[in-house]
């Protein structure tokens, strides 16, 4: 059994466990991201159909990303949200 030495571990897969992977990873630092379940697994499985993001599009993306389904001064639904942390 071979054991894997982590410096960085993130907890949690949501909307902050994301970003921060994704700063890890401009900054060249190795980490590893845990999730109980799927990626965003709360948004799509845990919140009412109705949900929206908290924000418009434009304001709520990561840096260099977008939401390709939702005009940008739109609320993202819940499934839209998930997938776009996803990818």
């Amino acid at each position: 059994m071979s054991i894997e030495h982590v410096e960085t571990l993130v907890v949690g897969a949501g909307q902050a466990g994301v970003a921060m992977s994704e700063h890890l990873t401009r900054a060249g630092l190795p980490h590893l991201v845990l999730e109980r379940h799927r990626i965003a697994e709360r948004w799509r499985s845990e919140r009412w159909d109705s949900l929206v993001a908290n924000g418009p599009a434009w304001h709520d993306r990561f840096p260099g990303m977008t939401f390709t389904d939702t005009h940008p001064d739109a609320f993202a639904a819940k499934e839209s949200v998930a997938d776009y942390f996803v990818a």
